[in-house]
């Protein structure tokens, strides 16, 4: 039979061999093993039958704060999510816009004036989602477009006066979209 390699901590080091029959030596070297923290392998003999508790807590093993951040950080993440989704719930319920008001050729004041009635027009008549299209200025004189801008304030002005639920450029970003959705 071939001689076991000694481990430090082990029961060959302790003067006591792992095959040995006497249950007092037998104890001693698990007692020492207990002492030095030195786990047991997987597979490894246990002497007499007698199986050894881990000595080592799960936090010595692994970093529990790293978990601890991790799971705080992952519950965080969802919260946010599905706070994102409430707040998103109430415009996504909307219908598609019922009606729409074409501002092409109107000059800033004709523009602020015709939004204005068409919006309490709108509400007057039950309507829940309608589109405003302002257009992107491309033929503008200057080049530079008016109407996206001023629109876009009247309608935060209706917004705080409470006169309008919400509203959004139709292709989410102003400088690729000519429309406005107001949800009344």
């Amino acid at each position: 039979m071939a001689k076991r390699k000694s481990i430090p901590g082990r029961p060959e080091q302790a003067g006591q061999q792992a095959n040995s029959t006497d249950p007092a030596s037998g104890r001693k070297a698990v007692d020492k093993m207990a002492r030095t923290g030195i786990p047991r392998l997987k597979g490894e003999h246990y002497p007499f039958g007698e199986q050894g508790r881990s000595h080592h807590s799960f936090g010595e093993l692994f970093d529990v704060e790293i978990f601890e951040v991790k799971a705080r950080q992952d519950q965080a993440a969802r919260m946010a999510a599905a706070k994102k989704r409430r707040r998103a719930a109430g415009i996504h319920t909307y219908p598609p816009p019922q009606e729409s008001l074409d501002l092409h050729g109107c000059t800033l004041e004709e523009a602020e004036v015709k939004t204005r009635a068409f919006l309490e027009r709108a509400d007057l008549g039950g309507l829940q989602t309608v589109r405003i299209i302002t257009g992107k200025g491309l033929h503008s004189p200057g080049g530079k477009a008016v109407l996206p801008g001023a629109t876009e304030q009247q309608l935060r002005l209706m917004k705080q006066e409470g006169r309008i639920v919400a509203f959004q450029w139709e292709k989410k970003v102003k400088s690729r979209s000519g429309a406005l959705l107001v949800y009344l």
